[in-house]
């Protein structure tokens, strides 16, 4: 076996494994990726059972020949996991990261819990990624390890405020980031921001269009380089309305951006720490947003996220220990 072991990211989620790579590179260190439009068939199956079948193909070849050219595998996501351990593919040991719905719901569904435990089960190490997640996490494997949402630092802009003052949603609108309470906040910061602000969200998730009623201008989905350059835009950044944070909004935290939310986050595992931002109930918070807009740069100085996000987020602080955990999985 080599001192240094080859090693795979299996599938990705939020662009977590795809940072984890880039983070390897730069500090000398290459690993494969085999991201999720490369892992399975995207878009619906043709109709023609043959034909449906059939787009597995070249899938399933590409899933093996990675396989047979690697050492160790960490997959992303739980239902993932079976797709490494298929017929015919060569069985590699793997870490696998529990990214959120997999644990969080899937697991606690009938027709999903068998296969998640499965892949739990056979894991060598299992990662879970949010802070909501630690209870489910442990209970499905006792030494299940936090692993934050990884931040591809190098590759985000720096923070410079457009010239109109802008707020922006910066997470899609769904029941997992709390669209029903983010609406109200919505239809709140709408009407205190007529005529000083605008107010912009993604177009994404089944509650976008309701923001859109009640006053959001939606962006269409883009590529991630011109959210982050949306992102470094804002003036403020309104995060998802949940007990944990996102990908999106630790990206937010380490451009610069003052971020504000509802409610409160639950600590992290590993420090005791929570996201440094304005908080509170609806009234709270578009009082805060308000305050925010009046000097950005103040605000964003008082709260700290990104002093608070760098050490915590950004990915090459965690690719030592990643590649003693690889190494020590081939061994």
């Amino acid at each position: 076996m080599p001192s240094e072991p080859k090693v795979l990211q299996f599938n990705d989620c939020a662009y977590v494994a795809g940072t984890m790579v880039n983070a390897a590179r730069r500090a000398g260190i290459e690993w494969d990726y085999l991201p999720p439009q490369q892992v399975r068939p995207m878009g619906p199956a043709p109709r023609n059972p043959l034909l449906a079948k059939a787009r597995f193909a070249p899938f399933l070849a590409r899933r093996a020949a990675k396989l047979w050219s690697t050492d160790v595998v960490h997959v992303h996501y739980g239902t993932s996991a079976r797709l490494i351990r298929a017929t015919g593919m060569p069985r590699r040991p793997y870490a696998l990261t529990l990214h959120g719905s997999d644990i969080r719901s899937q697991w606690k569904d009938p027709r999903f819990h068998d296969e998640i435990q499965r892949a739990v089960d056979g894991a060598s190490h299992v990662f879970y990624a949010n802070t909501d997640n630690v209870h489910d996490a442990t209970a499905a494997r006792a030494d299940a390890e936090f692993l934050p949402s990884f931040v591809d630092v190098p590759n985000l802009p720096s923070w410079k405020p457009a010239s109109a003052p802008k707020v922006l949603f910066i997470s899609r609108w769904d029941d997992d980031k709390g669209v029903k309470r983010q609406v109200q906040l919505a239809e709140q910061l709408a009407r205190a921001l007529a005529g000083k602000a605008e107010l912009v969200g993604l177009n994404w998730g089944p509650g976008a269009q309701e923001a859109e009623r009640m006053g959001v201008r939606l962006l269409e989905k883009m590529p991630r380089a011109q959210y982050h350059a949306a992102l470094s835009e804002a003036w403020v950044g309104v995060g998802q309305a949940s007990e944990y944070f996102s990908t999106s909004e630790f990206e937010a935290l380490t451009i610069g951006l003052p971020v504000a939310a509802l409610g409160s986050r639950l600590p992290r595992p590993d420090d005791g720490t929570v996201p440094p931002v304005m908080e509170g109930n609806v009234s709270d918070v578009v009082e805060q947003v308000l305050a925010a807009l009046a000097d950005p740069q103040a605000a964003t100085a008082r709260l700290g996220g990104r002093d608070w996000a760098l050490p915590r987020y950004d990915a090459a602080a965690y690719i030592p220990k990643l590649a003693a955990l690889y190494k020590g999985m081939a061994g």
